[in-house]
């Protein structure tokens, strides 16, 4: 008798543990994003407490256009691709850091902004320069 007892303790303790392992690995308590995103033809604008997933946005571009980009990042590691409908990569950073700069539109078109974080804080934003305004 209590050797069977011995085994069902076994058993229930072992299939509790794997229950507990199952629940633990399928709960992700990371939270994906927390900011905010504002995009429209002139401005795609993402500000981030927390960013642990790919944020996008578009904007229809004319060759001449330049994209003013302002990049902080607090913590964490950011991702940025720029890229026209058909692949075309207007700019490409991985693990970029704080800094400034334009992105030149060589040829105009529908572009995505992804911005990618990996337990990111801080922001990036793009607006649109026309070809027409001073830069």
């Amino acid at each position: 008798m209590k050797r069977v007892y011995c085994r069902l303790s076994r058993m229930v303790l072992s299939v509790g543990l794997i229950a507990f392992v199952c629940f633990a690995v399928g709960c992700d308590n990371t939270a994906r994003f927390s900011g905010s995103k504002t995009g429209n033809e002139h401005q795609f604008l993402v500000d981030f407490d927390v960013l642990n997933t790919t944020v996008s946005g578009t904007m229809s571009l004319l060759e001449g256009d330049a994209i003013a980009t302002t990049i902080c990042v607090e913590n964490g590691r950011v991702d940025v691709i720029v890229r026209k409908t058909d692949g075309t990569v207007a700019y490409q950073g991985n693990d970029v850091t704080t800094c400034e700069f334009l992105i030149e539109i060589e040829e105009g078109g529908t572009y995505t902004f992804d911005v990618t974080g990996f337990q990111a804080e801080g922001n990036v934003h793009f607006v649109k320069q026309t070809g027409e305004s001073p830069r």
